[in-house]
């Protein structure tokens, strides 16, 4: 067996260890979630600190260890300047990645949701209106949910499985979707949500990014829809996400 490898990857997670390593969780195209101790990155002199930032997408080098693997190259393929260069894009690169290491165990992921994960960290880095961040983060997040066994259903109640009517109605990520009002006593952890942000939640989960991009998210519809994402991912996951309140930190500033 191979004692080193290769892997095309986005740099998920950053962690300290010791007094001058660093532990790397990458998301590789192939191999899926993985950690791999960097050591002594965290030297002045280190030349492979700066390719192994949150979020770099690397072609990086391994040597199998017995515990964990080691980092012995990396390249940088691409850095997401633009991103980083602003505060909101850079926020919501985090949210991103917060919520694809979250979900993943080490191992899971693949193809399809490392190109999901690299599409939608481009997409942040060359948009210029700030205003279609949101929309972004919504579109990863529902296309997410699909990818990794959580899609929410949108078009029939959970409960009784009748077509959703025009109205408003509720969000149970309990029982994996949407539920009219009629039974919303069904549920106790349903939240209200209105038909509108229905439609929206079922045009980005149906349609690709070209046709995403010329409809208008926004105002209080963008509020509600990163409520309900929110309410339904911290759900499943049984846990509040950091990059959530400090999402909620940029936007006041």
């Amino acid at each position: 067996m191979a004692r080193t490898y290769g892997a095309e990857a986005v740099i998920l997670k950053t962690a300290n260890f010791g007094e001058a390593d660093r532990l790397i969780t990458f998301l590789s195209k192939y191999k899926g979630k993985f950690t791999a101790i960097a050591k002594g990155v965290r030297k002045i002199a280190s030349r492979r600190g700066p390719n192994l930032a949150l979020l770099n997408h690397v072609k990086a080098y391994f040597a199998k260890g017995k515990n964990l693997d080691v980092v012995t190259e990396v390249e940088t393929l691409h850095t997401f300047k633009n991103a980083k260069e602003d505060l909101k894009k850079v926020s919501s690169g985090f949210h991103i990645a917060e919520v694809t290491n979250e979900f993943l165990a080490d191992g899971q992921g693949g193809r399809a949701v490392f190109d999901l994960l690299l599409l939608h960290l481009q997409l942040l880095d060359r948009e210029k209106n700030l205003e279609n961040v949101s929309k972004i983060l919504r579109t990863f997040e529902v296309k997410f949910l699909d990818l990794v066994g959580f899609k929410p259903q949108l078009r029939r109640c959970v409960s009784c499985n009748r077509i959703i009517d025009a109205e408003n109605n509720f969000l149970s990520p309990q029982l994996g979707g949407v539920i009219d009002k009629s039974c919303a006593s069904s549920s106790l952890f349903a939240e209200p949500i209105s038909i509108n942000a229905i439609k929206a939640l079922r045009f980005l989960q149906e349609e690709d990014w070209p046709k995403i991009d010329k409809i208008s998210i926004r105002g209080l519809l963008s509020q509600e829809i990163a409520r309900q994402t929110r309410y339904y991912i911290e759900y499943i996951l049984e846990k509040e996400l950091k990059s959530v309140k400090f999402l909620e930190k940029v936007a006041q500033y």
